[in-house]
């Protein structure tokens, strides 16, 4: 293990920041508007060869991957925005601006990158609502409604899924307009893409998955199965990277950033499971060795050959006079043109039920999460100890990206560490206010004394998946109007927390729980309450969240992160990760759920308002922080070494006494 006094010497180089701690939100800068002007006539040119009026560029990858590789970053590159959902619709006259579609996550950071003179910002959703569903709706009814009568909008049918290619497709029966695909992408004719890579497979065994691929391709044929009739065959296909993972228990660095996940496709049936994926990346002797024993076939990359692949499955089929035919299912991340070569299979699109049943968390997995967190827990006890002496004790300036970079240099010290789990967001003061804000070196803000601080910053363990968010203050006079909209986020996250219900209840109940503190002052945030994260995988998983429709189990895990931003000010967030499990049920006629924490952070009081905190929420905070102590306390060197990260962290839980004291 490094010495924390390593730690603090390599960082000793980049600490200041050269952004200004103006009251205003700082992004870097990316290509000049002289840059960004000749991508869009280059691509423009491109148009009037293809002979379409519009070209649509998403922010997918032929996966309908949320997390893509910079090769896939075309949306980014012909717009310079660079958040993680949007979708950019370039015109092919001059005379009229290109459209960037974003949902409220993304309104504010949109309009400071973008370059105005020759693009336009379509904010879609609401305040209350957002994600990639609220871009596609918004592109999607401008290309029905607002676009010009007859238009030719072109897009590559590789970044569409088939069910919004189909859907949109339908809509423009009623009018002039046609969806045309454009198999050879237009982006990628204009611009030198990166170098292609060669990265391994890596087996993930069962120490840390919980489950052989043998027993969970087992588990799955059991359940597709069960859907069609005896003597009639089946195949399923699945495009999406983080269940193929899962299900074939293995890993790949360096293909997707952040995401440990491997470009492939798989085909299952009752006997047969294809992976389509480069054979120069399977070397891994206990990969390939698993994969024998669970029957798994390694066939050529490429949506082509998996349609050649069911066919061959279909002369066989055919040739079986025991066999009744063959049923073709497929998932909601199908491309267009993945479903065009299931076309004549009519392949039928299914809730992918890798995705559910990998949603449940087996005993391993969630021994897993409780061990990486407290891990996870330990180096952010000592990166705030450490940034908190560096701005008090020595009064230095500390630049917002330099600060993070460290954060990083603590979980490397830990085991089973294998990078970072997202881009960090560091933000200090006006930049809190962008969700999603994400310092660069050098274009960054110094960490304001007095002002909130969102860090949500994340790692990849071998054997869990970490996203925690805290909003710290240095300072000690915040202001009236930061500590009770602080403690509004507190009390709407506590609120969800100490919730229990029942079996089958809608998780869309729970939104009003985390909002309903926040409306009594009238605020509100423009995000989802929280999401799935998966095992050594992607840390955004779905189904599990809080719309409507869904209904959480025990073994889901979910985060739970309210916050609430005030434009150019401040930025207040606070997530931690729950595990749903049983509860002694308060009634015979149905079970009962509870959430246990697995995040181990002290959350931040010196911002809480207490004067609107009832006793029951501060007996939680007080409860949270004895647990947070008595699980870090004794993972901290006891010598010199971490005597700073135990003061902080006794400090840091040191409980609110409440008088008058009722039990």
């Amino acid at each position: 293990m490094r010495s924390s006094s390593n730690i603090h010497a390599d960082s000793e180089h980049s600490l200041e920041s050269s952004g200004s701690a103006e009251k205003q939100s700082f992004l870097p800068a990316g290509p000049s508007d002289e840059e960004m002007s000749k991508r869009l006539s280059d691509l423009r040119r491109e148009l009037e060869d293809a002979k379409v009026d519009c070209y649509v560029v998403p922010s997918e990858d032929e996966h309908q991957s949320e997390e893509v590789a910079i090769k896939d970053k075309r949306r980014e590159w012909i717009s310079r925005f660079d958040g993680s959902a949007g979708t950019a619709i370039i015109p092919r006259s001059t005379s009229s601006k290109a459209l960037l579609f974003v949902d409220s996550r993304y309104w504010l950071q949109a309009e400071q990158q973008i370059n105005k003179e020759e693009w336009t910002v379509v904010r879609v959703g609401s305040v209350a609502g957002s994600g990639p569903a609220s871009v596609l709706s918004g592109w999607t009814d401008w290309a029905v409604k607002d676009a010009e009568d007859g238009s030719r909008i072109g897009i590559d049918p590789r970044l569409i899924s088939s069910a919004s290619a189909d859907s949109l497709l339908a809509r423009l029966e009623d009018t002039a307009s046609r969806l045309v695909p454009i198999t050879c992408n237009l982006v990628d004719r204009v611009r030198t893409l990166p170098p292609q890579q060669i990265n391994a497979l890596k087996h993930h065994p069962v120490s840390f998955s919980g489950e052989t691929t043998l027993s969970k391709l087992y588990r799955l044929r059991t359940i597709l199965s069960d859907k069609v009739v005896s003597g009639r065959e089946w195949a399923y296909v699945l495009p999406a990277l983080p269940p193929i993972a899962w299900l074939l228990n293995m890993r790949c660095e360096g293909d997707v950033p952040f995401c440990p996940v491997g470009f492939a496709y798989v085909v299952l049936t009752r006997e047969k499971c294809l992976v389509f994926v480069d054979e120069a990346k399977v070397v891994d002797e206990e990969l390939k060795k698993d994969w024998k024993e669970a029957g798994v076939e390694v066939r050529k990359y490429g949506i082509e050959e998996v349609g050649k692949a069911l066919k061959d499955i279909e002369k066989k089929v055919k040739a079986d006079e025991k066999k009744s035919g063959m049923k073709v299912w497929t998932s909601a991340s199908a491309s267009w043109a993945l479903k065009n070569v299931c076309e004549s299979f009519q392949a039928e699109i299914i809730p992918c039920p890798v995705t559910i049943t990998m949603a449940v968390k087996n005993a391993t997995e969630q021994e897993g999460f409780r061990q990486a967190y407290l891990r996870d827990g330990r180096a952010m006890v000592r990166w705030i100890a450490w940034l908190e002496g560096l701005l008090l004790k020595e009064k230095r300036e500390v630049g917002e990206w330099a600060a993070v970079q460290t954060l990083t240099r603590y979980r490397r010290q830990e085991d089973h560490f294998a990078g970072l789990a997202y881009e960090d967001i560091s933000a200090s003061g006006p930049n809190g206010a962008l969700a999603h804000y994400h310092a660069k070196r050098g274009q960054d803000m110094p960490v304001g004394v007095d002002a909130p601080y969102v860090v949500d910053s994340g790692a990849q363990y071998l054997d869990g998946t970490i996203d925690t968010t805290r909003t710290i203050y240095f300072g000690n006079k915040p202001s009236d109007e930061i500590k009770r909209a602080y403690t509004r986020v507190l009390q709407g996250h506590m609120a969800v927390a100490q919730f229990s219900f029942p079996e089958g209840m809608d998780a869309s109940w729970m939104n009003m729980l985390a909002r309903a503190p926040l409306f009594e002052d009238g605020l509100e945030f423009g995000h989802g309450l929280g999401h799935g994260v998966g095992s050594y995988l992607g840390v955004h998983e779905y189904p599990v969240s809080f719309p409507h429709g869904f209904s959480f189990q025990p073994g889901h895990v979910t985060t739970v992160e309210p916050g609430y931003y005030k434009e150019g000010e401040f930025g207040i967030r606070i997530e931690n990760l729950y595990l749903c499990k049983d509860k002694d049920p308060k009634s015979t006629e149905k079970k009962w759920y509870e959430w246990e924490r697995m995040s181990q952070v002290p959350i931040q009081t010196s911002l809480v308002d207490w004067s609107i905190m009832s006793k029951d929420q501060i007996k939680w905070l007080n409860a949270h922080h004895t647990d947070v102590e008595n699980a870090l306390m004794p993972l901290l060197d006891q010598g010199d070494q971490d005597k700073e990260a135990r003061d902080w962290l006794k400090k840091a839980c040191k409980p609110r006494k409440i008088w008058p004291w009722t039990r």
